[in-house]
């Protein structure tokens, strides 16, 4: 026994040592947290895409709830050209910092195969946290009802006239290009696709019958569906927008196709894990406030929930996305302007 307590005094202290390791880290962690500061500058957000489009505005109302938490202006740069790249390899340029940061869409996930970018698209970027995720709506415009006014009416009238059919997006490569090349493989039909330089440019083509179909966020195509200049011929989710009750799904117009798009936030690589996180909080607090999730759930769009918005679930998105539209990408040899 005169050997044994030695011993089991030396056991003890260790096993108090190891269960006060975690409560250690955690408040060390905290410590760093507490330590980390936001931008005491102002933060550029880019955004991919033209003025006028659905990121564009979202990024908008977003930055500026950010702003009054923050104190800083949040100034939202648009910056169009090589399907997403230019602001890419702007945002990759800059300091890791937190003064600029990139507003964009699950398409970035795709970015590096299409222009053969050296970049990996989420490891090489510092993931902040998502925006809302939204299905497309199909609209058309209301001068061609006389030939369709229901998907299934559509899809006859294609297969019957191929090639006479424009189809609008916002850019080579973009989200709507990829959603609605995926829609044309799966429907077998044969469109025109028609590339514009962002939504606002597409959305107009579309207004004025240039094109007869798009693949758009409800952001901006509802208001011109509620005047009924646009007829909604389907949505791309498993099931119907709270915003279009009236208007099906694809799959429920008889065609085996879904698809969605998330709208999130990503930093240059390196930058720290406290400012990571509190980027992230703010970001999430600003979805939180109650006047900037009524906007965006009033065009139809689904802030995503706190619970999961977060840097891992970011990341997995990006990966996810990119294993399965890079298939397409190949597949069709789609590639970037």
């Amino acid at each position: 026994m005169l050997i044994l307590k030695p011993l089991m005094g030396t056991l003890l202290a260790v096993l108090t040592l190891a269960a006060a390791a975690p409560d250690a880290q955690a408040q060390a962690q905290a410590q760093t947290q507490s330590q980390a500061k936001l931008p005491t500058k102002p933060i550029r957000l880019l955004v991919p895409f033209a003025p006028g489009g659905g990121v564009d505005v979202v990024a908008r109302i977003v930055g500026q709830k950010v702003s009054e938490q923050i104190g800083q202006p949040v100034l939202v740069e648009s910056k169009p050209g090589a399907g997403g790249a230019l602001a890419v390899n702007e945002l990759m340029r800059s300091d890791p910092d937190g003064t600029t940061l990139l507003a964009t869409t699950s398409s970035h996930a795709t970015l590096p195969l299409l222009s053969k970018q050296p970049w990996h698209s989420s490891n090489d970027f510092t993931p902040i946290a998502n925006i809302y995720s939204t299905t497309f709506v199909m609209p058309t415009n209301a001068a061609s009802s006389a030939r369709f006014r229901t998907l299934p009416e559509f899809v006859a009238y294609a297969r019957a006239n191929p090639g006479k059919i424009n189809w609008g997006s916002s850019g080579i490569a973009g989200p709507q290009h990829l959603a609605g090349a995926q829609f044309a493989k799966v429907a077998n039909i044969d469109m025109v696709h028609v590339p514009y330089r962002g939504n606002g440019p597409m959305l107009q083509a579309l207004l004025q019958n240039d094109v007869q179909l798009t693949f758009d966020t409800p952001t901006l195509v509802s208001p011109h569906i509620v005047d009924g200049k646009l007829v909604g011929l389907a949505v791309t989710g498993e099931r119907r927008m709270a915003k279009f009750p009236d208007v099906p799904t694809v799959k429920e117009s008889g065609i085996d196709y879904s698809t969605e798009v998330r709208i999130f936030v990503l930093g240059p690589k390196g930058i720290a894990e406290p400012l990571q996180a509190l980027l992230n909080k703010e970001f999430i607090a600003a979805l939180e406030d109650k006047a900037v999730r009524e906007r965006l759930v009033g065009f139809g769009l689904e802030v995503t929930e706190s619970q999961n918005n977060t840097p891992a679930h970011l990341k997995k998105h990006i990966d996810d996305f990119a294993a399965v539209y890079g298939k397409l990408i190949t597949e069709m040899g789609i590639k970037a302007e």
